[in-house]
């Protein structure tokens, strides 16, 4: 006996006990229950639940059909609504390295963002691949994912054409391309790398070092091309072109910091590789930041730590993200949405200040003579 109210309009399978006949879990609410609780055509139901392919529901049938799928637990299937709407309820995420602590505030964000509006995240990492990246993106359009977002992608516009003739709607985040074919999302990374060197200049910074990464990405050409602009007039400032990764950055100190002069001001394409020039200071023996400060590029939760403290650029990952999110729905969200040129978000770079820089030695005797 269920001593329980009835749930009108929700259905149930039993079986009686004694009867023989195993007893069965009540059955998942349909749309039709959902329609039937809040007193609305199936129709109506099914416009709410697809309202980013545009339609519209009045305020006070929305709300109704909102208790009522609360008060059902409702949750639509997503692939009757693939085959009803058309769309998969997928987007795609292509990230260069899943190995890269920038990335995780960039994917929650970006995850948040969509799955408010119904849609579930598939995620690729190419491993700064290009070859691989490639194979990632064509397999989430088999996929029939309803967009894609390139995050920090490692090919180039005549690579990544195919994307722009199947019609998938696309943007770049934390990326952009020299011809603009999709909306793009990034921080001023020329910007990012000028305010770095200001930063170690105004602390009284001459011999100035930069470890760089692979020029092929835009990225960090542009960090480069920043720390070129602001170095233009220091006649002892040097940069090397290494990797990404964290060994890189250590290999990359250790040339810098064997010449003569020797730096006294190391600044990194990313925070990954100035973690591996704390590392390659202690091997040395030399003190951050009283022989050597280090500035970092991204401002990924590491480099916040106690004990590393790394002054920083902030890359905003986890707006980058948002935003990002916020401009695929918006072209995926009906037709009306998919015209009109794309659109360059441009945010100004932060610097993020912490123990890592300090005064070379010279400037710090002279103030105390």
């Amino acid at each position: 006996m269920n001593d329980g109210p009835a749930v009108e309009g929700a259905a149930e399978s039993w079986a009686a006990p004694g009867e023989g006949a195993e007893a069965r879990r009540p059955a998942k609410p349909t749309i039709n229950d959902v329609a039937a609780r809040a007193g609305v055509s199936k129709a109506t139901v099914s416009k709410f639940l697809n309202v980013s392919l545009g339609y519209s529901v009045a305020p006070k049938t929305r709300a109704r059909i909102e208790d009522a799928i609360r008060e059902l637990d409702y949750h639509p299937s997503p692939i009757a609504r693939s085959l009803t709407s058309g769309s998969s309820m997928t987007i795609g995420l292509v990230i260069a390295d899943i190995m890269n602590p920038f990335f995780p505030d960039l994917v929650a964000s970006l995850q948040s963002v969509v799955e408010t509006r119904g849609y579930n995240l598939i995620l690729g990492s190419s491993g700064r691949d290009g070859d691989r990246e490639v194979e990632i993106i064509r397999s989430l359009i088999q996929r029939r994912v309803d967009g894609l977002i390139l995050a920090s992608v490692q090919g180039g516009s005549a690579e990544l054409e195919f994307i722009e003739e199947l019609g998938v709607p696309t943007v770049l985040a934390s990326r952009d391309l020299p011809e603009l074919l999709w909306d793009t999302v990034v921080i001023d990374n020329v910007q990012g790398a000028e305010i770095a060197v200001k930063h170690l200049r105004d602390l009284g910074h001459t011999r100035i070092g930069y470890v760089a990464s692979n020029q092929s990405v835009k990225p960090f050409h542009d960090r480069l091309r920043g720390f070129e602009a602001a170095t233009a007039d220091l006649p002892d400032a040097v940069s090397v072109t290494v990797g990404s990764m964290m060994e890189d950055g250590r290999l990359g100190t250790h040339e810098l910091l064997a010449r003569t002069p020797r730096p006294t001001a190391l600044h990194y394409a990313n925070d990954v590789m100035a973690l591996g020039g704390l590392v390659a200071c202690a091997e040395l023996a030399l003190s951050v930041p009283w022989d050597v400060s280090i500035i970092g590029h991204d401002n990924i939760s590491a480099g916040s730590l106690p004990g590393i403290g790394l002054t920083t650029v902030d890359s905003a990952a986890a707006w980058v993200g948002e935003r990002a999110g916020e401009l695929l729905l918006h072209r995926i969200g009906g037709p009306a949405a998919h015209g009109g040129p794309p659109q360059l978000v441009v945010r100004p770079a932060k610097l993020i200040l912490r123990s890592s820089t300090a005064p070379p030695a010279e400037a710090r005797g002279a103030a105390h003579a």
